[in-house]
């Protein structure tokens, strides 16, 4: 690489951070409107937290895709150390066929889901740690299957007529597999499908089955924690026309804060606090008889050293919560899910294992000459 190209930006892109935190400072009107400085001193309520995370990888082959998903959990009680609880692992094969990111990702979420149900169902913890956005999780409902790469496909728009007809069939199932501690990423109805497009409707359909199971049953046990977020949320609701930028990421803005404490939390189901299209990502469960009236969204600093988290909540959480939160955190970040992602974490030496296991030895597609 000659470096001479990029030198030759050098000014440039300084004057253009310079830009970026100089609007940070000017925008001190959000800080002074939403946060709260706490140092989350005292005991709390002696929470006792589960939480987990997920994994996929895959090997291609010239004529299949080898995958394999996993998930862990672990429960933790403030002032005791962190205990076991359930994981699972599951290899399989889809053949080559459009989507099979999308799909696999739905794969390692559906695990995901059905760690947490398991654990609430089974465990008894004041609250689940989910690794990610429930916002997120919300907009995947209708947003996997249906647009991909923008190209919308016809057969996508008859899903709710597919919900009807299969929802009671995959719920069933979902908890019997749960009962004999299964945590397949997809229940034998689906996975029956022989129809290829029949069943990547079906893998939605069990999604939204499974996560309105878990927030219609432990909506006040559920809780997402993300150290990353790029949505604008409190910059747009301040924003009074004279910003240089359109939009700031609010975690960008928070990290700026100096000090630990919480920022107030704003109700994406709210028409009244966002715009339009968060208030119909999330109402768009309504056609599935799932409604969602609060979902919190908010930011918080545990250690003055630590980064900033993005909070989502189906409830308002309070300082005891916070407090709690803390005490089981290493460096500001729940050591239950620091732990998780790393025991689930799936390496190309973990797949090439798994392969052999499997006895697969067919041609890679990587060994192909043209």
């Amino acid at each position: 690489m000659k470096y001479f190209y990029i030198l030759s930006k050098k000014e440039e892109i300084s004057k253009l951070i310079e830009r970026i935190k100089r609007e940070i400072d000017y925008k001190k009107q959000i800080v002074d409107n939403s946060w709260v400085s706490c140092n989350f001193e005292g005991n709390g309520y002696k929470y006792t937290f589960g939480g987990g995370d997920g994994s996929f990888n895959r090997m291609d082959y010239i004529d299949l895709c080898l995958y394999l998903v996993g998930s862990v959990s672990y429960t933790n009680r403030v002032g005791e150390g962190l205990e076991d609880s359930i994981s699972f692992w599951e290899p399989g094969i889809v053949i080559p066929y459009r989507y099979v990111e999308y799909r696999l990702k739905l794969y390692m979420i559906n695990m995901e889901l059905k760690t947490a149900l398991w654990n609430l169902e089974n465990r008894d913890i004041d609250c689940y740690l989910f690794d990610g956005s429930l916002y997120s999780l919300i907009i995947q409902t209708h947003t996997y299957g249906g647009r991909v790469n923008g190209e919308i496909r016809e057969d996508y728009k008859e899903i709710v007529e597919y919900y009807k007809n299969y929802k009671k069939d995959i719920k069933s199932e979902i908890y019997e597999d749960l009962s004999s501690n299964k945590l397949t990423p997809l229940t034998d109805t689906v996975r029956s499908i022989e129809d290829e497009k029949l069943r990547i409707i079906l893998e939605q359909v069990e999604y939204i089955v499974l996560l309105r199971e878990v927030i219609k049953n432990y909506w006040d046990k559920f809780v997402g924690i993300s150290k990353t977020s790029k949505m604008s949320i409190y910059f747009k609701k301040y924003n009074d026309g004279t910003s240089i930028f359109k939009t700031l990421p609010d975690m960008g803005i928070f990290s700026s804060i100096e000090g630990t404490g919480y920022s107030k939390p704003v109700n994406l189901a709210d028409k009244k606090e966002v715009d339009y299209n968060i208030y119909y990502n999330i109402h768009y469960l309504k056609r599935f008889n799932f409604d969602i009236d609060e979902l919190y969204y908010q930011f918080v600093r545990l250690d003055s050293r630590g980064g900033v988290l993005n909070i989502t909540s189906l409830k308002k959480l309070d300082e005891n919560f916070f407090i709690n939160l803390r005490d089981i955190s290493v460096g500001g970040y729940p050591y239950i899910l620091k732990r998780s992602h790393e025991e689930v974490k799936i390496s190309d030496r973990d797949m090439e294992i798994c392969a052999k296991l499997l006895k697969l030895y067919d041609s890679r597609d990587r060994d192909i000459v043209i």
